[in-house]
Formats: structure tokens, C-alpha cells, sequence
């Protein structure tokens, strides 16, 4: 009786060890990413619009490594980069300003925005001489800040 307890538990132990590596590994990878639908609370209308103010200072004093979360016009879409992993790339209109959004579709769904289209946008701001680029537009895998686009209601991360 005791050697079968044994034999249940170890297949037990091997079954959740299975299936955690799946359930991780799919989430790090992304084999097949999927939009998650979300709603936008208060709290991130009023960061989203704080950020928006924001962006024009971290253009001007050339800061990268920031997080942001905005609100932007789809002023042209541009061919994925497919070097390395593979980025859907678009330019936004947020005030003033253009930024280059390149966004992980390694990892997160593409997003079906067209020309014209208004976005919210949570990731992490690059200086660069044309304006910047926003990436890191999907979940984390390490202890960086998860990011995301909102389309339609649905979040692409």
C-alpha cells in the first residue's frame, strides 16, 4: 500500500511539474498570443493623460528607459522588422510630436489599428533624433514593468 501511495504521489509531482512548464513556457514564449480584454479605470485616464504632457519633456531633454502610458493617432503603418523578434511597427501622432511604436508580436497579438485609429499606449519611451520609440508594449518575463496597447476594448499584450 505504501509503494502505490509512493508511485501516486511521484505521478502527481511529474503531472504539476508538466503542466507549470507548459502553462510558463506558452506565457514566455507566446507561441499563439491572444488580446485580453480590459477596461480603462480612472486611475489610468489620468496617468494616460498626465504621460501625454510628459512626452514632449522627455523628447526635449533627450530621457529614454521611462515608462509611459498615452493616448495616440495611428499616422502611418510601417513593415514589421523581422530581425531577431519579430516587431510590428507603426508611427504615432501624440500631440505635437511622432514616436515609432514597435511593438512585440513575438509576444503579444498584433494589433489591427488602422491609419487614423486612436490607441492607448503603456511602454517604455526611447529617445532617439526623429522623436523616440515606444517598445516593451507586452507582458513581462522578469521584473521589468508589463506593457500594453488598448484598441477597441480589447488589450494587446
Amino acid at each position: 500500500m505504501q509503494k502505490k501511495l509512493k508511485k501516486i504521489a511521484a505521478i502527481i509531482v511529474a503531472l504539476l511539474a508538466g503542466a507549470f512548464y507548459y502553462v510558463t513556457d506558452n506565457y514566455s514564449n507566446n507561441q499563439s498570443p491572444q488580446a485580453t480584454i480590459n477596461n480603462t479605470t480612472n486611475k489610468q485616464s489620468s496617468k494616460q493623460q498626465n504621460d501625454n504632457n510628459l512626452l514632449p519633456q522627455l523628447i526635449k531633454n533627450k530621457s529614454s528607459d521611462k515608462i509611459v502610458t498615452f493616448k495616440a493617432k495611428v499616422i502611418k503603418k510601417l513593415a514589421d522588422d523581422i530581425e531577431g523578434d519579430k516587431h510590428q511597427k507603426m508611427i504615432l501622432k501624440v500631440g505635437r510630436n511622432t514616436l515609432l511604436l514597435a511593438h512585440n508580436i513575438d509576444k503579444a497579438a498584433r494589433i489591427p489599428a488602422k491609419v487614423g485609429d486612436e490607441i492607448l499606449v503603456r511602454g517604455e519611451y526611447e529617445y532617439n533624433d526623429l522623436g523616440g520609440v515606444i517598445h516593451w508594449t507586452h507582458r513581462s518575463t522578469n521584473s521589468h514593468p508589463d506593457g500594453w496597447v488598448k484598441y477597441k476594448n480589447k488589450t494587446y499584450q
